[in-house]
């Protein structure tokens, strides 16, 4: 991250595999004080070229991933595949990442998302075909 001031949740990460790719997360226990988006776990691919998920139409999230009214998003605007695809990078497992993110789409719309910092960090350090594309 370039001349920015870093969150204290990147600097107390904690990166370990999982199977089929990484997690990151912040022991509570040795941040008592954190907030809840400063300990969740975010999951990442080794690799970006496995996430082979749908390329256009309509996709339904579970509602373990979007428990909004409407889960209902149509991939050709715009607007609902980012909010598409912020949801799932933020709230899904690597099961999750696998059957919903396009690795091709998210390559091409990466630079325009809003994500959690500690997000972005771990994706950018992890995923072979991402790494360092801000």
């Amino acid at each position: 991250m370039n001349n920015q001031l870093t969150h204290p949740s990147v600097e107390r990460a904690t990166i370990e595999s999982v199977d089929g790719g990484w997690v990151s997360f912040v022991d509570p226990l040795r941040y008592p004080k954190s907030s809840f988006g400063d300990i969740k776990p975010y999951y990442a691919p080794i690799c970006i070229d496995t996430l082979q998920g749908p390329e256009s139409g309509f996709l339904k999230l579970p509602i373990d991933i979007y428990w909004g009214p409407e889960r209902i998003f149509n991939l050709s605007h715009r607007s609902s595949l980012h909010s598409a695809y912020r949801t799932i990078l933020a709230e899904s497992d690597i099961e999750g990442l696998n059957q919903y993110i396009n690795g091709e789409i998210l390559k091409s719309i990466w630079d325009d998302l809003i994500l959690p910092e500690r997000l972005v960090d771990l994706w950018e350090s992890k995923v072979e075909g991402l790494k360092n594309a801000r």
